[in-house]
């Protein structure tokens, strides 16, 4: 069989995903940039400390690879590198990005990934696997789908990099897709109520997420919009941001975000995990004002990116790899969505 790569195996998630793949028996290699941060996970299976601005050494790292699983954030930095590196050795690559900026960058490649015979699968985790699957879903459902909107409600903990990247980016301009064009959108500027059927939960307009790419890039439809819920004083914090943007993004604030952020714990605790709760909600509609909607149910968002990561790394190195920028449901269908234990999808409608 040949080598399999997970580059950033030792932040939070990479963690969970490298136990969860030796779990199942693949072994693949582990990579990093601290070869002592890599041992000390203390998996039976081998590491490799590599640099992302060491191209030689990635070129070693990946010379007998079938699939690379990047889960090195922030991806802006750590995307490109290893993009290039896979497309000098011929190696597929998936990773854990969930932004349309990052999912942009990567769709720009498609024809070098198509002419060198390499598939480049951004969003494998819960940041695009269950809102992919949904939009192919409810596409299939209703094939004149003119509007997608997709949300999603996280119950449970947040890891540091999570809170991170939410409050690095919230004066920034986001994107919403309308009539087949990215047009600029705001945070918190809509607000919806979606429900798994019983209970109903605010959301609001989440302008960054990488559905307003990968969502037409599966399905054509041309209106897609994304929203998520957010407690109600970062609802306002959110709305408030555009006007005030030195508060996020002057060097005083980055260092108060810093260091608080320092304080927090890396992540959810496994009993926190175990207790987390994830809701992903569609809705579509065609010209003629037919409405379909769905809602899936799963367990913790980190839990299901571990688990898709696995499932679509074991995919993609079995051979299910077109070449080119590719989307999880695209390639594998909304079945993909549920092969994370736990997980059910109901249609509301």
């Amino acid at each position: 069989m040949s080598t399999l790569i997970i580059y950033g195996a030792t932040g939070y998630v990479g963690r969970l995903v490298a136990r969860l793949a030796v779990d199942r028996g693949l072994r693949p290699v582990l990579a990093g940039r601290d070869q002592g941060r890599l041992a000390a996970l203390g998996l039976d299976t081998p590491v490799h400390a590599c640099a992302l601005d060491d191209p030689a050494g990635l070129d070693r790292l990946l010379g007998d690879a079938s699939v690379l699983l990047n889960l090195a954030g922030p991806f802006a930095r750590t995307q490109r590198p290893l993009v290039d590196a896979c497309l000098r050795t011929r190696t597929h690559y998936l990773d854990l990005s969930g932004e349309a900026a990052e999912f942009l960058s990567v769709r720009q490649r498609h024809a070098d990934l198509a002419a060198a015979g390499v598939m480049a699968m951004p969003g494998v985790g819960f940041g695009v696997v269950p809102t992919d699957a949904m939009a192919v879903h409810l596409a299939h459902r209703l094939p004149g789908a003119r509007r997608l909107e997709l949300s999603f409600v996280t119950t449970g903990r947040v890891s540091r990099g999570t809170l991170a990247t939410l409050t690095a980016g919230m004066a920034c301009v986001g994107l919403q897709r309308r009539d087949g064009r990215l047009v600029p959108a705001r945070a918190a500027a809509e607000t919806r109520q979606v429900t798994d059927g019983t209970t109903r939960t605010r959301v609001v307009t989440n302008p960054w997420r990488a559905d307003v790419v990968s969502a037409a890039e599966s399905t054509n439809v041309p209106d897609v919009a994304t929203f998520f819920a957010v407690p109600g004083p970062l609802r306002l914090a959110l709305r408030a941001a555009p006007a005030v943007p030195w508060l996020v993004g002057s060097a005083v604030a980055r260092r108060a975000r810093a260091a608080l952020l320092g304080r927090l714990p890396e992540g959810p605790t496994a009993a926190q995990l175990d207790a987390g709760r994830t809701l992903v909600h569609g809705l579509a509609r065609d010209d003629a004002g037919t409405v379909v909607e769905a809602a899936l149910t799963g367990p913790d968002a980190y839990r299901y990116s571990a688990h898709t990561a696995v499932e679509l790394l074991a995919r993609t190195a079995a051979g299910e790899a077109p070449p080119g920028f590719r989307t999880p449901a695209e390639v594998h269908g909304p079945a993909i969505a549920l092969t994370t234990p736990g997980t059910a999808l109901r249609d509301l409608r």
